[in-house]
């Protein structure tokens, strides 16, 4: 696998934002993965235009200053192909693309779409925002006293201290594939029990029979749906720790019965059907806030979501540690390699190698027994039984 997968964006930006000489050594997409909904922007058979890497397009400005790009999507262009395109990998759409919710289903991309790309997000925009996003001026010609504003902080290794400084939150886009909940939630959990359309799938604005009655829920009431894929256990001991879940999207009680309630679907990510879960919708925030680091939390990675077998920069990987342990969403972690003895042939002596910290991670995600954190930066992939820890901030 090649070594670009652990660029971040600030290291990857350049290559696009900077000159189109990009990375040639840029890791595509595997057969086998699976890539959910944004696929090839056209459905009917066209002739390709070109592809993204050939021309990039005009830069532009938000309305406080921050250099962006528009790119207009072409036949046969996928999110994978753009985010490779502009940032130097394909890996980190997913989890800097913001949905709009003015538009429905954003994950979906077709020829003519625009889109406004940044170091730290990827969103669909009308052909207005394009207009005016294009229009827009740098920080420092609007406001010269305001001067034009960070740069994009270096999150090499060197660079970790400054980015603490520099960058208090972090955002946290993509939501469906980090999903953790404890056997006690699964295990209390209502579900979809029957559909009012004739047929096996569910989707958005379909309406569904769950199994809370009149007392357990009201109108307006909002529920998160879900369906277990796996259970996540503690890499040291087997224990449980939770489950695995893929989020479906959610749905809104419009009316109660004595032993269930009809709803309808608000907002589908996936194809849902009977029997997926339901839990209390809760807004996830965008802006997590980094915490200090807690010296005397130490664990291992536990699981990797997707049947993965190595992460890297901006995935997302479970911890054997969570609210009981210490740690909260925001806790900043660092993975690292441990230090062992080398024997010195010269002196013939024994010596201690030091520890090697190669990643740094952010809980995103918090349970009593376990956690998910977004991998920040990492100079190698991260498996399965890796060592993490806190630190001195």
């Amino acid at each position: 696998m090649g070594t670009s997968k652990f660029l971040s964006l600030a290291v990857a930006l350049p290559l696009a934002f900077g000159s189109l000489a990009l990375a040639e050594g840029a890791p595509e997409a595997s057969p086998g993965m699976q890539m959910a909904d944004p696929m090839p922007a056209a459905q009917a058979p066209a002739e390709p235009g070109p592809s993204p890497r050939e021309e990039l397009g005009t830069t532009g400005y938000d309305t406080q200053g921050r250099e962006g790009r528009i790119h207009v999507v072409r036949t046969g262009d996928t999110l994978w192909d753009v985010s490779n395109a502009y940032l130097g990998t394909p890996w980190v759409w997913p989890s800097i693309w913001q949905d709009n919710r003015n538009i429905e289903n954003p994950h979906l991309i077709y020829p003519g779409d625009h889109i406004w790309i940044t170091p730290w997000e990827m969103r669909k925009v009308t052909a207005e925002e394009a207009e005016a996003l294009l229009a827009g001026q740098p920080a420092d010609a609007k406001d010269p006293a305001a001067g034009r504003p960070a740069a994009a902080p270096d999150l090499g290794p060197t660079g970790t201290e400054r980015v603490r400084q520099e960058r208090a939150t972090v955002r946290v886009s993509d939501h469906e594939r980090i999903g953790l909940l404890s056997s006690e939630t699964v295990d209390a959990a209502a579900s979809i029990v029957a559909n009012t359309a004739p047929r096996l799938m569910i989707s958005q604005q379909d309406e569904v029979w769950i199994g809370l009655a009149g007392g357990e829920t009201q109108p307006g009431e909002q529920f998160t749906v879900y369906r277990v894929e796996d259970k996540v256990r503690d890499f040291e001991t087997g224990r449980m720790l939770g489950y695995h879940v893929v989020l479906l999207g959610w749905i809104e009680v419009l009316e109660t019965r004595e032993e269930s309630s009809l709803a309808v679907v608000r907002r589908s990510a996936s194809e849902m059907q009977v029997g997926d879960r339901l839990i209390p919708r809760r807004e996830l925030v965008g802006e997590i806030a980094i915490l200090d680091r807690t010296a005397d939390i130490e664990g291992r990675i536990s699981f990797l979501p997707q049947s993965r077998t190595a992460m890297g920069t901006l995935d997302y990987v479970y911890l054997n540690r969570g609210t009981e342990d210490g740690l909260a969403v925001g806790s900043a972690l660092e993975v690292y390699r441990r230090g062992f003895r080398a024997h010195d042939v010269a002196r013939n002596t024994r010596v201690r190698v030091s520890d090697r910290v190669v990643a740094d991670l952010l809980v995103v995600r918090a349970e009593p027994r376990a956690s998910v954190a977004l991998v920040r930066r990492t100079d190698e992939e991260l498996t399965l039984g890796d060592f993490f820890r806190g630190g001195a901030e």
